[in-house]
């Protein structure tokens, strides 16, 4: 899959700037807090039905396509959720600050709590599964993700046990690890890795996480595998430029700030971004879309899940839920640069 250590930046292909026929795209505002303080949410995954919410403070929630919010009831610490996932139709898995795993058995409804010893002080920031038994946790040093400036401690766990018990299988203490992902087109692991001002993909060969190529000079947050070759990661600057990296190209959206996550089905693309703003891509046309909703200040949406062919509930901090429904008129197309980059 990776092909060199270095990549040149060539040249500028084209910049984006104009209207076309496209989507309008209406955005409703289902729920938002006053200010940063407010609880977050940060993942949003479907489960039975409904969709499931994770975040800050430890919030876990149920939300259904019409905006009905339940909260679930579990033996919370209070401690911020970063990542839900499941093992199987039963099984689920959320991964938390303070080295601390919940496990819920939608069955029997019991639940489960695992503190991994020595990762009190580290958050568990992202999690792949990767069957019903062996899944991955990543992450650093818990300040990390509380926007405070220290070693980041870099980490990645797994468990081959349903996530009784985990082992570290690979620690860099100048590296955050912000995700691990499985490929399943072939079989292997991936994470990003972070040092400041660089971002890099590993991959993990023969028992060893291996450097496989730079992303980019900025955070890039998640990445998404298309096949065995092909990869899309999200990131940028928040408050600055949003960045995405897809098949050695990267396309840079000058008004979104980081990228944080991304979603599709059959018609179209998902980007979540800062400050309210969400960028939607038709895949008839292949243009993306930057579309901003008023907040009470510049929330982030973290992540979004389509609950219809065009319609799709989006997450983010301070309780922002956002309804979001596409409909085919003519609509402004954001700002973007598209990089070639070769090896």
């Amino acid at each position: 899959m990776k092909l060199t250590a270095q990549i040149a930046h060539c040249s500028i292909l084209f910049l984006v700037s104009y209207v076309l026929q496209a989507q309008r795209v209406q955005i409703d505002v289902w729920q938002q807090g006053r200010s940063f303080q407010d609880s977050s949410y940060y993942d949003i995954m479907p489960v039975a039905g409904q969709y499931w919410i994770g975040g800050k403070y430890g919030i876990l929630k149920t939300i259904d396509a019409r905006g009905n919010l339940q909260n679930v009831a579990y033996p919370s610490a209070h401690v911020d959720i970063y990542k839900l996932d499941h093992f199987d139709d039963e099984n689920l898995i959320a991964c938390a600050d303070k080295g601390l795993i919940y496990k819920h058995n939608l069955r029997t409804k019991a639940w489960e709590t695992v503190q991994v010893a020595g990762y009190e002080k580290s958050c568990f920031y992202n999690m792949a599964v990767v069957n019903d038994s062996t899944a991955y946790i990543c992450g650093g040093n818990s300040a990390i993700a509380h926007s405070q400036k220290t070693v980041p401690l870099g980490f990645i766990l797994k468990t081959t046990d349903k996530g009784r018990t985990w082992k570290r299988v690979f620690r860099n203490i100048a590296q955050m690890v912000w995700c691990v992902k499985y490929n399943p087109h072939d079989q292997k692991m991936y994470a990003l890795m972070y040092t400041p001002n660089r971002t890099y993909l590993y991959a993990e060969e023969d028992s060893k996480w291996r450097r496989k190529q730079k992303i980019g000079n900025s955070i890039f947050h998640e990445i998404q595998f298309e096949n065995a070759q092909d990869f899309v990661a999200m990131g940028g600057w928040i408050g600055k430029k949003g960045r995405l990296y897809h098949n050695r190209q990267q396309t840079v959206f000058e008004q979104s700030g980081l990228i944080w996550g991304r979603t599709q089905n059959a018609r179209y693309e998902l980007l979540t971004a800062c400050n309210g703003q969400i960028i939607v891509k038709d895949k008839t046309t292949a243009r993306y879309a930057l579309h901003a909703q008023k907040l009470n200040d510049a929330f982030s949406i973290y992540e979004a899940v389509f609950t219809s062919d065009n319609t799709a509930i989006a997450i983010g901090s301070a309780q922002t839920i956002l309804h979001i429904r596409v409909q085919d008129t003519p609509n402004p197309v954001a700002d973007a640069t598209t990089i070639n980059q070769q090896k």
